[in-house]
């Protein structure tokens, strides 16, 4: 009975042909597979790790630039205050002209302070006169300021002479003639532009801030179409560098936030590994192995140890179906 059983084509055929086909189809597809998903688990992991950085990176980058912004608006100061000077004059009561002094009253500014401590700056009068013949007649006169703090207080005057630029008959109808289009089309006007340095080197008390400026033209026969009160700032120094150079000065600030930032993250990273609970480690490291398969407790987080994640039922369908193949393939004792 035996022999027949033995000679049977159609067992022949499952034992010898079937059989070990399905077996070999089955072993490439798991390897292909088991090939495959550790492929993407790896590329998962390139993907996170990459992202991570990106964005500690952007982080880092970002607060540099921030860092230097802050910077630089709370170390530099304005450049330029302008405010507009209105003159006032007591008029004559029998005759024509001015009676007074021209002079007017300049709020700087409604606040405790305008001007940065410890900055210079200098303060000029800028005066637009038409070239009139009272006005070249009128030679040198004086322009005195005085600037105070809040309640009137007196922190610093200065005086100044100013006259209009000399032309000679000639110069004046050859510039006439020549501007007559400009000058009959009202795109230019007779007129000069007079800059009456008060101060140089003006720097602002923090205990007395100044608030206000008073302007005083000492001269009633002066003629002034408008006046502005500039105060700019002198720059020196890293200032001046910074005033001058933004973009050399932007990079080398920007560069340098960025190494103390990355140091103090990098610094901060191996710290924050080293200190911290121990239950804590336990539950980061939970379901990790290393490489060699050792117990994790046994490092924590101390050297550089490459781990990877550790799950039991990734290709636990995978084996159990190689060992149902496997057993299809022995033969069965005692058949």
């Amino acid at each position: 009975m035996s022999l027949p059983i033995y000679l049977n084509p159609f067992r022949v055929f499952r034992e010898y042909v079937r059989t070990p086909v399905e077996v070999f189809i089955a072993r490439q597809y798991l390897g292909y597979k088991k090939k495959t998903d550790e492929g993407i688990s790896s590329a998962k992991e390139l993907l996170y790790r990459a992202g991570v950085i990106s964005v500690f990176l952007t982080a880092i980058v970002w607060i540099s630039v921030f860092m230097y912004v802050v910077f630089y608006y709370t170390y530099m100061p304005n450049v330029t205050h302008v405010r507009p000077v209105h003159l006032q004059f007591k008029s004559c009561d029998e005759q024509m002209g001015v009676c007074s002094f021209p002079s007017a009253h300049v709020q700087l500014t409604k606040r405790s302070h305008m001007l940065m401590a410890a900055q210079p700056y200098r303060i000029k009068l800028i005066l637009e006169m038409p070239e009139t013949q009272i006005n070249k007649d009128l030679g040198m006169f004086m322009v005195c300021t005085q600037m105070r703090a809040k309640g009137g207080v007196l922190v610093s005057s200065s005086c100044r002479s100013a006259m209009l630029r000399h032309r000679s008959i000639l110069h004046q109808l050859m510039r006439t003639v020549t501007l007559a289009p400009l000058l009959l089309s009202g795109v230019d006007e007779e007129k000069q532009q007079l800059q009456v340095e008060l101060f140089s080197e003006f720097e602002d008390d923090q205990s007395l801030p100044v608030t206000d400026a008073y302007v005083e033209l000492q001269s009633r026969h002066a003629q002034v179409y408008a006046s502005e009160l500039h105060i700019q700032a002198h720059f020196s120094g890293l200032r001046y560098l910074m005033f001058h150079w933004p973009k050399l000065s932007a990079f080398v600030g920007i560069s340098s936030n960025l190494f103390v930032v990355s140091l103090i993250f990098i610094l901060s990273w191996y710290h924050l590994q080293d200190g911290l609970p121990d239950f804590v480690k336990t539950k980061l490291v939970h379901g990790l192995k290393p490489e060699n398969g050792d117990d994790v407790t046994k490092f924590g987080f101390e050297g550089k140890v490459k781990l990877e994640r550790e799950d039991s039922s990734q290709f636990f369908d995978d084996e159990s179906l190689l060992e149902d193949l496997q057993h299809i393939e022995d033969p069965k004792k005692g058949a």
